[in-house]
């Protein structure tokens, strides 16, 4: 995670400087005016507003040590949604108050405030009802369990039944390690419902919501310059089979050979999903459990991508499609459980 700390003020940049010593795990750049800008900073050269703009999705976490009105009027024409703005903190000079401005949820800021005041020895403030009253929002839900939300409206109406005590079941696929709220009951039936699952389902109801698990791994071996777009169709048509939704692929994973592969990465940056590489002498400790093309093994030394590759970058599982090929792609398809 990356942190930003934007500061104007002398009190404000030595606050900074604490900060970023108190969380040393944390990847943190401190910008203030030039005046009080040294070799441990970097330098606001445009007005706030325009600064502000120039870093807004560079980071993760935003801290700004100043008035909460000046953040406010700064950051407000660069809004969008609280699935893609950064976390928004705001904290006076002497790190008293620690405020979860933006994003609290998704964004991560009610947690950072919460850790920043702890370090600090502040008072974190958490204004988000779910939290205040010791709830759970169906985002900070989907975030701790690792899913995508398949509607923010839907999940806003199930939050606002969750805060207003109103009975709201919940139906998983997946193992639930975490507390919920008493009028969240697993199976049940009420004025809500929460489905965690990676299936494609038809929801009727704003009273309900699908919380989408990124637990597939793509596992992909292709011919050399080998288009985006093929590769995001043959995804697209090896999920549909499955009746997987496209929003539930975790990672692509392919062999070291295709590391420069743009096909590949631009695919997976479609699907919003990263590429792991493994290494041929990697694949070369389990290639005697999967099919074997002598072919490909004279080319590359291996006998198998797309299999060998989803398991070794998986956290258990199993296959749910195993090698199947696609007009000069080969595709696997594992899910992690």
């Amino acid at each position: 995670m990356n942190w930003a700390i934007v500061t104007l003020t002398k009190g404000g940049t030595r606050q900074a400087k604490r900060v970023k010593k108190s969380l040393d795990n944390i990847r943190i750049d401190i910008y203030t005016l030039k005046k009080w800008s040294d070799k441990e900073t970097l330098t606001i050269d445009k007005k706030l507003s325009e600064f502000v703009g120039s870093i807004f999705y560079e980071y993760d976490i935003i801290l700004f040590i100043m008035a909460a009105g000046i953040v406010e009027r700064s950051i407000a024409k660069y809004l969008v949604s609280k699935t893609t703005d950064p976390g928004i903190i705001v904290m006076d000079e002497k790190g008293q108050f620690v405020i979860s401005l933006i994003s609290g949820h998704l964004g991560g800021a009610n947690d950072a405030a919460c850790l920043l005041a702890d370090r600090v020895g502040g008072q974190a403030v958490i204004t988000t009802s779910s939290d205040v009253r010791g709830l759970i929002a169906v985002d900070t839900l989907a975030e701790k369990l690792n899913c995508r939300v398949s509607d923010m409206l839907n999940a806003k109406d199930v939050t606002a039944l969750i805060v207003n005590d109103e009975l709201v079941g919940i139906k998983s696929d997946i193992r639930i390690d975490i507390k919920l709220p008493d009028n969240i009951v697993e199976s049940a039936k009420g004025k809500g419902m929460i489905y965690i699952t990676n299936k494609v389902l038809d929801i009727s109801s704003s009273n309900e919501v699908q919380l989408i698990p990124k637990n597939i791994i793509i596992g992909i071996g292709c011919k050399r310059g080998i288009p985006k777009e093929a590769i995001i169709s043959a995804v697209a048509e090896a999920l549909n089979s499955l009746n997987i939704d496209v929003r539930s692929i975790k990672h692509f994973a392919t062999v070291d050979l295709k590391k420069n592969e743009a096909g590949i990465f631009e695919a997976a940056r479609y699907y919003d999903a990263e590429v792991k590489i493994v290494s041929r002498e990697e694949i070369k400790t389990v290639e005697k459990n999967f099919s074997c093309s002598e072919f490909v093994k004279k080319t590359i030394g291996v006998g198998g991508v797309c299999e060998p590759c989803a398991m070794l970058t998986a956290s258990g599982g199993h296959f749910l499609m195993t090698k199947k090929s696609y007009n000069g792609i080969t595709l696997s398809v594992w899910e992690e459980i």
